[in-house]
């Protein structure tokens, strides 16, 4: 029982190291993967040596890929593709489903770019929406919410789902297929949800228009008639997304000797499919400058930096977790319990996400975790990334800058921001968990 107790006091320990003492999560990680590889009886060559493969490691299956994926989303964002997205979605599903359509127009901007980001650029959007249709206000903004941070945590190439991916060993592809899978009732029932009586009679007000509206809406109108056309918008996203499902599938059934093959399998390796993403992204502007091609790329690496550097670091937790021979034990549990294998991993990830408030900290750092267990769990890799994926989106506090971003932008006190962040992520951490269960009598 000893690994046992030193996971849980790791596990508290890096928690209150990020939440109450503010310690940033790479350092804390890396504190806490030291420490615990001591207290485990390693020696002090073996806990320096399994930090250092740990990290290796992860940055081998991932880093590139969250770079390259972080700049196509920035192109993405600067050039107006991501609104020309939303509007084509908008058009295609109509204003009387308003909320439906935009919950999935956040579902697919979110899926090259951060759920962030996603929000300061179709905020303008739902209030016009808001103020033309005569929609509440608060009906579009949970559900705008939603479905950008639903795609954030299932569906790679944005940096969460891509990090627990690498640190698990898991099947992008499949990781892909199953998360779009999962996200299609999470987005339907949070945007059924959203446009509830219980929202409408509670807040009924529509956007406020005043000066700071309209410079938006002058802003967002200026961006899209300048915005490249929309088939163009959409390719940078699909075509990465069909290269790698199109590898998994090639890996399954195809011979891995015919020509044909191997160069569907080279162009489907995640991070080579991402980089065609990113050159596609860059015909996307009407010129292509230095701005394009060392600004815009300069910017989107220090936005990744963060992200790759805490995932590395993750990996050397779940290293050093592996080596502590925590995980038999833990599995081994699970399975007497009785209960299904894939509730492990949500609720570890939702109370990692409730405990300091990060999506993406909260996907790798259950990777780590998992990692040691997975065997055991009887589970795949891929569904166990969903799995930790779907508790991380259920919960979402104050203390994430999400819940920040979403309420001040809406210009919410923080009693609303708790119905329209809070409220709506513990619904979709509800409709993920019952899908997930449902997912895994099928897939395992």
């Amino acid at each position: 029982m000893y690994p046992v107790v030193l996971l849980v006091v790791s596990v508290v320990l890096l928690l209150v190291l990020i939440s109450k003492l503010h310690l940033h999560a790479f350092l804390s990680l890396l504190l806490v993967s030291l420490l615990l590889g001591v207290a485990s009886g390693l020696s002090l060559v073996d806990v320096a040596n399994l930090v250092a493969a740990g990290f290796g490691g992860t940055m081998q299956n991932i880093g590139i890929v969250i770079v390259c994926g972080v700049i196509m989303g920035e192109v993405l964002e600067q050039t107006g593709a991501a609104q020309k997205i939303a509007n084509s979605i908008l058009r295609l599903v109509g204003i009387k489903r308003a909320p439906l359509a935009t919950a999935i127009t956040g579902g697919v901007v979110s899926i090259p770019t951060f759920c962030d980001s996603g929000f300061v650029i179709l905020n303008p959007v739902i209030k016009e929406l808001s103020r033309v249709g005569k929609i509440p206000y608060m009906v579009l903004v949970s559900a705008l919410m939603a479905g950008l941070l639903t795609t954030h945590s299932l569906v790679p190439p944005t940096p969460g789902p891509i990090a627990a991916a690498g640190i698990l060993g898991a099947d992008v592809g499949k990781v892909m297929l199953y998360g779009l899978i999962i996200s299609i009732p999470v987005i339907v029932g949070t945007a059924l949800f959203s446009n509830s009586k219980f929202i409408r009679s509670r807040y009924p007000e529509f956007a406020e228009e005043d000066a700071t509206s309209q410079q938006e809406s002058a802003a967002y109108k200026a961006t899209v008639k300048h915005a490249p056309s929309t088939f163009m918008s959409y390719m940078p996203i699909v075509v990465p997304i069909i290269l790698i499902v199109v590898r998994s599938f090639v890996t399954l059934y195809g011979d891995p000797k015919a020509a044909l093959s191997i160069f569907l399998t080279f162009i489907g390796t995640p991070y080579i499919a991402l980089l065609i993403g990113t050159f596609i992204s860059f015909l996307l502007p009407k010129k292509l400058t230095g701005e394009v091609t060392d600004t815009w790329v300069s910017t989107a690496i220090q936005k990744s930096a963060e992200i790759v550097l805490i995932t590395g670091i993750a990996g050397c937790f779940g290293k050093i977790l592996q080596a502590t021979g925590v995980g038999p034990i833990l599995a081994d549990a699970m399975v007497k319990t009785g209960m299904p294998s894939v509730v492990l991993p949500f609720l570890i990830s939702a109370i990692v996400l409730i405990a300091q408030g990060s999506a993406t900290v909260a996907l790798t750092t259950t990777a780590a975790i998992i990692l040691p267990m997975l065997g055991g769990l009887g589970i795949s890799p891929e569904l166990a990334v969903i799995a930790i994926a779907g508790g991380s989106f259920c919960g979402v506090f104050p203390q994430g800058s999400y819940f920040w971003c979403v309420s001040k932008l809406a210009g919410y006190d923080i009693k609303k921001g708790y119905v329209a962040v809070t409220l709506t992520s513990f619904v979709m951490g509800g409709i993920a968990f019952v899908s997930i269960l449902l997912m895994s009598l099928v897939v395992a």
